[in-house]
């Protein structure tokens, strides 16, 4: 479907342009909306209307996509025109109780006049993009800017009234009182802008806003080429297209979100029927998020596993497979190499890390039909390699206790060698790195505990 104007020269004036997978995925989710505005030098203004509730699992973030406008000007006038093109395409329009708006959008009346059943909200994907763009205006020190862009990161990841709160006390302390307004700070707190948000979990957070960061600076890149109107549409137009086609080849079939609404099949792409590598699923700021939630979240020791396993996703090929109720995936790796004299050392981050035999390794035995030796395993992994010698000291340090006569210290004599054996324990059975860290901390403990004018041998 499209909608155009002729300026005086009988060139294209105005556009607004909807294909059918579009209209589709509009019709399934038409709850809430959400309005971008790019500009570009020439001083046209491109607008692309998204859905920002649930969406269709396929077709990446660009299936959000369900209107592209290029009005004539933004006079009140022109955008009400474009606002009743959008309303003449989509009967379903009439279900939307929900408007996501850019603060900065021109003529926000026309807009909610068009929509006369739907609250007109601030989008939290354009106020953090906005105070983020703020706050690397404001030169603070780099301290205080990367602590007030990491607690954002945290607040557009996790909205909880603790994590706004906790940014709105970060900015009002670190940012000069004179500088404050501009920023807008109260809309932190303003739960009904984060209402919507609020809901998502942590991942779909994470992927809604990728989402539309995808989506929006590839849109704004084609629309800022300056291109005539006729060719800018259809450019947008097979931008569209390609980013969609990159989903796998079944067909998407749109859950209705209420029992009357009717479900609209979006046509399959022509794409060959096997698995297609993905791009990169994940930019770095979700690798980052990821890294921080597995910390967060698990024990030390299984937060360092699954790091392992995630730096082979990181540096791997994905195919992703979809099926009626599952994905198959498959991950490609990197080729490492294993070092063949002795089979101990392998190039991978998990063999480099944890210096155990890494699945390369393991396959290099299952391969050669041979199993594992002492001598491919670090020492401070192998089952009892200390325990003979701890033992040792522990029988002869009790049978010092018990030869010798008894006095008051023999108690305390006893709780020392137990804990002594235990801080060995401790300190010969783990890898190097948390070695070192444990060792760190017996350091400053030790020091600080006989004071800091004596260095305590350890």
């Amino acid at each position: 479907l499209v909608a155009y104007e002729l300026g005086e020269s009988g060139s294209m004036a105005s556009v607004s342009f909807q294909s059918a997978a579009m209209g589709g995925v509009f019709a399934c989710f038409p709850r809430v909306l959400l309005v971008h505005r790019a500009g570009e030098p020439a001083g046209r203004a491109l607008y692309i209307f998204l859905v920002a509730g649930p969406a269709p699992a396929q077709g990446g973030g660009m299936a959000r996509v369900v209107h592209l406008a290029i009005p004539r000007g933004e006079s009140a006038g022109s955008l009400a025109r474009m606002y009743g093109a959008f309303r003449a395409f989509n009967p379903a329009c009439a279900q939307t109780q929900l408007l996501l708006v850019d603060p900065d959008l021109p003529q926000r009346p026309a807009l909610a006049q068009a929509f006369p059943a739907a609250e007109v909200q601030l989008s939290v994907f354009h106020l953090c993009k906005r105070l983020q763009v703020q706050i690397q205006q404001l030169t603070l020190e780099g301290r205080a800017e990367r602590l007030i862009l990491a607690t954002l990161s945290d607040t557009m990841y996790a909205a909880t009234k603790s994590n706004r709160r906790k940014m709105h006390a970060l900015l009002r302390d670190l940012v000069t009182p004179d500088l404050l307004p501009r920023l807008h700070i109260d809309w932190l707190l303003d739960d009904e802008i984060w209402a919507t948000h609020r809901e998502r979990t942590w991942g779909e957070s994470i992927y809604y806003l990728r989402d539309l960061e995808m989506v929006t600076q590839g849109l704004s890149e084609v629309f800022s080429a300056g291109l005539s109107l006729e060719s800018c549409i259809t450019s947008l137009a097979q931008h569209y297209q390609e980013c969609v086609s990159k989903s796998p080849p079944d067909a998407v079939m749109c859950s209705a979100p209420h029992p009357h609404h009717h479900a609209v099949q979006v046509a399959p792409q022509s794409l060959p029927a096997s698995g297609l590598p993905l791009t990169p699923l994940i930019n770095q700021r979700t690798e980052e998020c990821i890294k921080q939630s597995l910390r967060d979240i698990c024990t030390e020791p299984a937060a360092w596993l699954c790091l392992s396993e995630f730096a082979v996703v990181q540096k791997s090929v994905q195919l992703i497979g979809t099926g009626e109720d599952a994905l198959t995936i498959q991950v490609l790796e990197d080729a490492y190499t294993v070092d063949l004299k002795g089979l101990s050392s392998c190039t991978c981050h998990f063999n480099q890390v944890f210096q155990l035999p890494c699945r390369h390794i393991l396959a290099v035995l299952n391969s050669d039909r041979k199993t594992l030796q002492p001598e491919m395993l670090s020492r401070q992994w192998q089952k009892g390699s200390d325990a003979h010698q701890a033992e040792r000291d522990s029988a002869d340090g009790l049978l010092e206790i018990l030869k010798s006569s008894w006095d008051e210290s023999l108690d305390k004599s006893l709780l020392v060698s137990f804990l002594t054996e235990e801080i060995s324990q401790l300190l010969t059975h783990c890898s190097r790195e948390e070695f070192e860290c444990r060792y760190r901390t017996l350091r400053e403990l030790a020091d600080s505990w006989i004071g800091p004018y004596i260095k305590v041998k350890l």
